[in-house]
């Protein structure tokens, strides 16, 4: 299942690649994609979001709502 959402704080690929490996080290992630341009990262797996949003926490980046295909 994969699921995609908004997200702020991202401004070069140093940024995509924090965001990569914060999200990827939650329980149920299977694959994390950062799309810098369109600042949404899509989530492969069945993680929670409150994990997802926790992992971010205290980072400049920050989780938003999810983006419908």
């Amino acid at each position: 299942m994969s699921k995609t959402y908004e997200i702020t704080g991202m401004k070069c690929q140093g940024c995509a690649n924090a965001v990569t490996e914060k999200l990827s080290s939650v329980k149920g992630v299977e694959e994390v994609s950062v799309d810098l341009e369109k600042n949404q990262v899509t989530i492969e797996g069945k993680p929670w979001k409150w994990a997802l949003t926790r992992a971010l926490k205290g980072s400049k980046y920050e989780l938003g709502k999810q983006v419908n295909h």
